[in-house]
């Protein structure tokens, strides 16, 4: 009877440390997760005034022209060596950047080149939303130190149209959603 009562109190245990073992990788998976960056643009307005196209990244209280593109950090952990393509189809780079760690929560101010302007004009005057305009992003973390790969399309949205202002949205997609 000692051994059958035993027996039972072995496998309780054992049971225990299973489920302790269950409970402490599904912690550390979630911690695993929380140090993931997640690169992304902010909302980009494009305003046409008098035959004259101007950005306008949203959340940042400037007055002044600008002509970049503020690239966040959403995730939890740094991205490092990251470098950022701007492109056309496939082939013709427009322009490369490198940033060597961009933290959580921080941003990127990407300048952006006369070529970029051309093909966003090219692309509102064709009334196409839809643009060859292209960027890649390809960077590391610390967590997998793997090179993470992000394709994205660039899509222009009527935003509002005025008599004598036209505003679009520049939104980025990753391209295998669209394909």
């Amino acid at each position: 009877m000692i051994n059958i009562i035993s027996a039972i109190g072995s496998l309780g245990t054992f049971i225990m440390a299973l489920f302790y073992f269950v409970s402490v990788s599904i912690q550390l998976y979630q911690m695993k997760i929380s140090f993931l960056p997640a690169l992304s643009f902010n909302q980009i307005l494009i305003t046409r005034d008098h035959n004259q196209l101007q950005l306008k990244n949203t959340g940042i209280d400037s007055e002044s022209e600008q002509d970049y593109m503020k690239l966040y950090n959403l995730g939890g952990g740094a991205a490092k060596n990251i470098k950022i393509e701007i492109y056309i189809g496939s082939e013709d780079v427009l322009q490369e950047k490198y940033v060597n760690i961009l933290p959580s929560k921080e941003g990127y101010l990407l300048p952006i080149n006369k070529d970029v302007f051309t093909e966003i004009e090219n692309t509102i005057q064709n009334n196409g939303y839809q643009s060859d305009l292209n960027v890649k992003i390809t960077y590391k973390h610390n967590v997998s130190r793997k090179t993470q790969e992000l394709h994205l399309n660039g899509k222009i949205d009527s935003f509002n149209t005025y008599d004598e202002k036209s505003v679009y949205e520049l939104q980025f997609f990753e391209k295998k959603q669209y394909n």
